[in-house]
């Protein structure tokens, strides 16, 4: 069985879905769901329902929360060996949802900072096919994690967070990175898309996945660029999407599928998803996905 290794950031979240958001004003919700979020909690949860083998590594806190985090984990049936408990609070985020299904956010990082080198269990690089790792944490981690990973012969890829941080030296460690359009231009300083495409490429990446919400995905890889439509479909909520289309894209990936069948393959996990409340417990299974695969009449080899 194939092995992903998933770094990052491991959350509580707690969604509270509303109308509209009123500023100023008391904002009743009539509706709560608690799940385990963060994009490494999301996209670990979402590659095992896939079949594949995960393991995680981060820190959560000696909390309750850190507790909570750790037995969904274990009930999905991920390797959870190397999550470390630090001290302090696990990661939170509130999560406010309106009615056409957009989100904002409000995030605690809580222990996620704490998640150091020193932390990192060093077997973990010979374990594995692939390495996920999300920003959020700190970033001798990222460094270290992804040139460790690349070294020994796995395929890294990043999923960036606003504002991201990362030292520009180990942009050369990364196969793919995956930013939403706001995330690529803040990383690489540029004002054009183009433009900043062309700065990191520069910089080491290979290939860049661009997410475009509603849009769908830009892939830019080399000289070739490709766009992969997003699946009109009734929209619920938005959270989790962009980890479903990282989980997908990952599991075509070590299916043997290109780029471009692995991006289609992720935008229709996001589609089950965005119809869905939550964000963990959002991500569906192997089965789900080929029914909805049938419906769209899409021959992608699964």
């Amino acid at each position: 069985m194939r092995r992903v290794i998933v770094a990052g950031k491991f959350n509580v979240d707690t969604f509270y879905y509303i109308d509209k958001i009123s500023i100023n004003d008391n904002n009743v919700s009539k509706e709560v769901i608690v799940d385990l979020g963060g994009k490494a909690g999301n996209v670990a949860v979402a590659l095992k329902r896939l079949g594949i083998d995960v393991v995680v590594t981060g820190c959560v806190g000696d909390d309750l929360e850190g507790e909570f985090i750790r037995k969904t984990l274990s009930d999905e049936g991920i390797d959870i060996s190397h999550l470390k408990t630090c001290k302090g609070a696990t990661g939170r985020t509130a999560i406010v949802v309106t009615k056409d299904g957009e989100n904002t956010m409000f995030n605690h990082p809580g222990v996620n900072e704490k998640f150091s080198p020193e932390l990192i269990d060093w077997t973990l690089v010979e374990e594995g096919d692939v390495l996920f790792i999300q920003f959020g944490i700190p970033v001798d981690s990222i460094f270290e994690l992804s040139s460790m990973a690349k070294r020994a012969g796995m395929m890294v890829y990043v999923d960036t967070s606003f504002p991201s941080e990362i030292p520009w030296d180990a942009f050369s460690y990364i196969d793919y990175m995956s930013p939403n359009e706001r995330e690529l231009l803040q990383i690489s300083g540029k004002k054009e898309v183009e433009k900043a495409v062309k700065s990191l490429f520069k910089k080491g990446i290979e290939v860049l996945l661009v997410k475009m919400g509603e849009k769908g995905v830009k892939i830019f890889e080399g000289k070739n660029t490709y766009e992969i439509p997003a699946i009109q479909t009734k929209v619920v909520d938005t959270t989790a999407a962009g980890d479903a289309f990282n989980a997908g894209f990952i599991y075509g990936r070590l299916k043997g599928l290109s780029d471009e069948e692995s991006a289609k393959l992720g935008v229709v996990l996001a589609s089950i998803v965005v119809e869905r409340k939550g964000s963990s417990s959002t991500m569906p299974t192997l089965g789900e996905i080929k029914k909805r695969l049938e419906e769209l009449g899409l021959n992608i080899r699964i």
